[in-house]
């Protein structure tokens, strides 16, 4: 198991909406933790504020390269 901080909001479209647009909803809150796991793949995985899944980062071996990760989370 793996902790993450996110640090920056993130937001994300929600397929739940009732008008015609999509509604833009934050998926994680910044200074939240959110636990991870690894898939077999590699994939590194959470469950957002509605406990819907997402890949975060695509693997330790480029993590250190991930800007997307480092833009929004910390290991903690």
């Amino acid at each position: 198991m793996i902790l993450v901080r996110c640090i920056k909001n993130v937001y994300g479209e929600s397929e739940h909406s009732y008008i015609e647009f999509l509604d833009e909803r934050c998926l994680f809150k910044a200074g939240y933790f959110y636990i991870v796991s690894i898939d077999d793949e590699g994939r590194w995985l959470t469950q957002d504020e509605e406990d819907e899944p997402h890949i975060i980062a695509d693997g330790q071996a480029t993590l250190a390269e991930d800007e997307w990760f480092h833009e929004h989370f910390v290991i903690a």
